[in-house]
Formats: C-alpha cells, sequence, structure tokens
C-alpha cells in the first residue's frame, strides 16, 4: 500500500474543517457518555466526507481475527481459535473476542513487552522494567499511577522497583530528561537543551533546564532512588546572553519552587552530606541502613504537577496519540514526540475527546486499549485499490504493521507448534503455558529488528532465516506430526496454511503446493518442512494485516 505524504492536500482538509493549533473547547466535542468506538468512527468518518474519500471495506474475519490476536495476545491465534471465530455467528463476536483477550493473561505479558519498549525510548541504557510492568497490568493499574511509581514517586514502595526507570538513566541526566518528555508527554526537548526549539519560539533552554533540575538532587544509594537534601542553585549558559539560574520548570511554563533545607554554610552543607552517604555506602551490605531522606523531594514535585487538573491534558493527550499509533500505524499528530501548538493533528476533536475521556476513567489504560481496537476505523481492510493510496493521517484502510521480535518469535513457536497453547482458558492455566511458550520464544527475539517508522525489512534478517542451519532444523519439525497425519495432500497443505497463516489456503495455493510436493514425493518429510519454511518466511507472517 502507498500512502505517499501529500502536503498541499493536507493543508486544504486542515483548513476546510478549521483545524487549529489550539484544542477544541468541551463544548464542541461529542457528550461525554458516548462509546468510545462509536466517537472514534463518528470523527474519522466526518474526515473521510470532507475529503471526498470512501474508505476500505471491514477486514474479513480470518484477517480480523488474527490482527486482534497480535495486537491484544501479542501472537498469532490458533487454527482453532481462528475457526471457533469464524463459525461463530453471534453478532456480537467481535466486541467478545475483544474483551476474552483484554482479559486474558496474554493481554498482560504482552503490554508489558509493548510498554518496555516504549519506555526504553531508543535508550540502550534505559534498561527493563517489564516485571513492574506485569504486575502493574495485572492489577489494572491506573496510568497516573504507573508514572508516579516509574519516577520514583509512588505512594508506596513497589516491590518490582519501578523507580529503575529513573536509577538506570541518571548517569546521564540528559538523556533522562528526553526520554521523560518525550515519553510522557509527548514532546522531545532534547534540541532546546543547546538552543531555542527551532519551531515553537516559546520552547526556550529554560524549559530544558528546567524539566532536567526536577532530577538534579537524585541519587542511585546502593540500587535506591534517594535526593540529596542539600543541593547547589543551577544555573545554565543560554546560547546567548549571561549565565541564568535553573528554575524548576514543567514544559507549559509551570514552576515550582525548590524548597532547601536551610544551612547556615550550604557548600559545608553538601560536602558533610556527601561524607555521610559515602560512609553509609560502605556499611549499607551489612547494617542496611539508609541515608537521611529529603523533605523535598522533586520528582514527586514534577508529578504533582504534570496531573494537576490544568497541566495533566499534555500527559493524558500523549498516551492517548501513543495507543493510537500503536494499533493505527499512524498517529493522530505525527510525530508522536513532537505534539505542540505548530504541530496540529489530523483529527483535533477527536484526540481532545479521548484524552478527556481518558481523564474522566481515571486513566484506565485497559478500558482505551479496548475502545481503540472496537472502532470500524480500526477492522478496515489493508487492501487498498489504485495507486497511489489515501494519506495515511485520513485512516481510510488499515496499515500494514511489522511484527515486533517478541510478537514475531511467539507466533514463530506457535506456528510450529498450535498445541503450545491449549483450549483451556482459565487465566492459571494459561498463563502457565505462555511461560513455556515465552521460554521457548525467546532465543529467536533476535532474528527480529525492532520495527520503527518506515522501516524496510532488513536484508540481513531475511538472510539468517534463510540460511541458519540450526533455525532451518527447528521450522516446521514440531508441527510435521501433525501434517503427516493428514489424509492427502490438500489436508496437509490446508493445515500448514491454516497453523501459520491462520485462514485457509486460496486455489493458486494450493496448485502450487501440491505442484511442489509432488516434485518432492521422493522426500515428503523435508518437503512438508520446506512449505512451513516457506510460509513462516513469507511477508504475510512478518506483518500484522
Amino acid at each position: 500500500m502507498n500512502t505517499p505524504l501529500i502536503a498541499p492536500w493536507r493543508l486544504a482538509l486542515l483548513l476546510a474543517v478549521g483545524v487549529t493549533a489550539n484544542a477544541a473547547t468541551g463544548a464542541e466535542l461529542l457528550p461525554a457518555d458516548r462509546p468510545v468506538p462509536n466517537v472514534i468512527d463518528h470523527y474519522v468518518d466526518r474526515q473521510l466526507q470532507t475529503a471526498k474519500v470512501a474508505p476500505a471495506p471491514q477486514a474479513d474475519d480470518t484477517t480480523f481475527a488474527r490482527r486482534l490476536y497480535l495486537d491484544l495476545a501479542g501472537r498469532i491465534p490458533t487454527p482453532a481459535e481462528v475457526r471457533e471465530y469464524i463459525d461463530s455467528t453471534d453478532p456480537k463476536k467481535r466486541e467478545k473476542l475483544v474483551a476474552d483477550l483484554v482479559a486474558s493473561p496474554e493481554f498482560i505479558r504482552h503490554n508489558a513487552n509493548e510498554f518496555d519498549a516504549f519506555l526504553r525510548n531508543d535508550n540502550g541504557d534505559g534498561g527493563s522494567v517489564r516485571p513492574y510492568l506485569i504486575a502493574a497490568f495485572k492489577e489494572n493499574r491506573s496510568w497516573d499511577r504507573m508514572f508516579r511509581d516509574l519516577l520514583g514517586a509512588g505512594e508506596a514502595p513497589h516491590p518490582a522497583k519501578p523507580e529503575q526507570y529513573v536509577l538506570r538513566r541518571l548517569k546521564d541526566r540528559d538523556a533522562l530528561t528526553r526520554d521523560v518528555s518525550s515519553v510522557f508527554f509527548g514532546l522531545n526537548i532534547s534540541c532546546a537543551q543547546c538552543h531555542n526549539h527551532p519551531y515553537l519560539k516559546s520552547l526556550t533552554q529554560d524549559y530544558f533546564f528546567g524539566m532536567r533540575e526536577f532530577f538534579a538532587a537524585s541519587y542511585d544509594f546502593q540500587g535506591n532512588l534517594l535526593d540529596r537534601r542539600f543541593v547547589k542553585p543551577a544555573e545554565f549558559k543560554p546560547q546567548a546572553g549571561a549565565a541564568r539560574p535553573v528554575k524548576l520548570m514543567f514544559l507549559n511554563g509551570k514552576t515550582v519552587e525548590r524548597e532547601g533545607e536551610p544551612a547556615a554554610d550550604l557548600a559545608k552543607a553538601i560536602q558533610e552530606e556527601s561524607k555521610a552517604i559515602e560512609h553509609l555506602g560502605k556499611a549499607y551490605a551489612k547494617d542496611k541502613v539508609l541515608p537521611p531522606q529529603a523533605k523535598f523531594r522533586a520528582r514527586e514535585k514534577l508529578a504533582d504537577l504534570a496531573l494537576k487538573p490544568e497541566n495533566r491534558d499534555l500527559f493524558a493527550r500523549a498516551m492517548v496519540n501513543r495507543l493510537w499509533f500503536r494499533f493505527y500505524g499512524h498517529g493522530l499528530v505525527m510525530r508522536v514526540d513532537q505534539m505542540h501548538a505548530n504541530n496540529p493533528g489530523s483529527h483535533p476533536e477527536l484526540l481532545d475527546w479521548l484524552t478527556r475521556d481518558f481523564v474522566a476513567h481515571g486513566y484506565d489504560l485497559k478500558r482505551l486499549l479496548a475502545g481503540l481496537v472496537s472502532a470500524k476505523a480500526y477492522a478496515r481492510s489493508s487492501a487498498w485499490k489504485g495507486d497511489p493510496g489515501p494519506a495515511p493521517e485520513l485512516f481510510a484502510v488499515a496499515s500494514v504493521r511489522p511484527l515486533t521480535p517478541a510478537q514475531w518469535a511467539t507466533s514463530f513457536q506457535l506456528a510450529n507448534n498450535p498445541a503450545l497453547i491449549g483450549r483451556d482458558k482459565a487465566f492459571e492455566t494459561r498463563e502457565k503455558a505462555l511461560t513455556v511458550l515465552e521460554n521457548a520464544a525467546k532465543p529467536h527475539e533476535s532474528l527480529i529488528q525492532y520495527p520503527r517508522d518506515d522501516m524496510p525489512i532488513p536484508v540481513n534478517e531475511s538472510m539468517r532465516l534463510s540460511n541458519d542451519p540450526a533455525l532451518n532444523k527447528t521450522i516446521g519439525a514440531q508441527l510435521l506430526p501433525t501434517l503427516k497425519k493428514a489424509t492427502d495432500r490438500k489436508a496437509q497443505i490446508t493445515e500448514a496454511v491454516w497453523a501459520v497463516l491462520s485462514r485457509p489456503p486460496a486455489a493458486d495455493e494450493y496448485e502450487l503446493f501440491e505442484s511442489y510436493l509432488e516434485r518432492r514425493k521422493d522426500r515428503p518429510d523435508a518437503a512438508l518442512q520446506q512449505l512451513v519454511w516457506a510460509l513462516i518466511n513469507s511477508p504475510e507472517f512478518r506483518f500484522n494485516h
């Protein structure tokens, strides 16, 4: 599908529908009691009508089931799961499948994977907080509470230590500032470190250093995130002019006064605190005594400030846009880390409504996720007749998205052996099966590169999948006994395509595969295994359509 950016058209559309840099007012939005999917379809369809673009039809059942399993469960469905969905005559079977998947242990573990990658923000030093994310999604912890936990500003310490998010980044506070601003607020301010923002005149160096200052007193004490009681007032040298003092400043310009502890001689107090920290550090292995915690903790002030009613939309909008990008392949605002007044979104009222709804329902991620995948806009076919296709910001056709390493590796393992996930849907039984599946899949994750915007599939990826002798021995090996039980070649082909591609074979595929198996009839087992290899190495398996 070709979806080129057509700048003049996009500008005309934005002007036609009255898009401005300012958020729509509450009075202009649809009522708050409307279902999330209905609101999405209302605003997306209105934009399509304005652009005079007829959207793609709804995806067929096999495509939709595979897409939903990959997006919510992080894996392809088994043949039995797809057939059960196709055979159902329940008019609400889509809604029920969404509800079943959202309540599954797969949903928890897949979201932990997705959020872990998202939180890293391409920071190689960021590390993983997956154990915390699994626990958080298991209890449906709200996004605002997760935010506080990750900053080390939660109400109580969490056993999974989510504050490792900050701890691992303390050695590079500039990267920490960039990550926090980009991940949680949808605004990459790294360019304001050395000069004022090139597109936002209001975003000056004060903002970068003001955000950085929220972490200035934080330090790592034997794996514990603490704050110093005494801190030297910071200043920075702007691109032009004299050095300026740094204020604790949020991304919208709101500031917080640092409440320093009294000290007759600040320099001496800083020195003495450093000596005390060093002394306690040497004895920590034996007595586990922590240094006195500061009364003023700037990270907590950052969380408080970000979640105030007058500021929280910035926090909520960033997550809504990120999740929309994840499921629709294109953000309501692009890029997802450039959410500012000079970069208006394609559907500002929809973004405002979803933001308002997300806040009103206590930052409930599960509710938001389920709503996004329940809209007709999400369920469109990815096939488009004609070239060029519609602009991606219209959401007229489903995007074709590469699988993540975890999605691919888990699906690869399941395609080889669908029996790894049984029919028992009991939560604990399913969770045990998932542990086995994930452990088997983990070694294969390194074969696949994590997808980036407009990323072509690397040549070395295909080469490794084609030429790795150990891997080639495993592809199809576990599926082979099942295929050999089939009564004829057509049944074998049918079973193989269902297991790998989650659909029945097309007529031309029967002809092609039967011809191949006939030519290799002297080595039937090797031929069947090669057939499975070809299916797994196909673009159809590598992408979510």
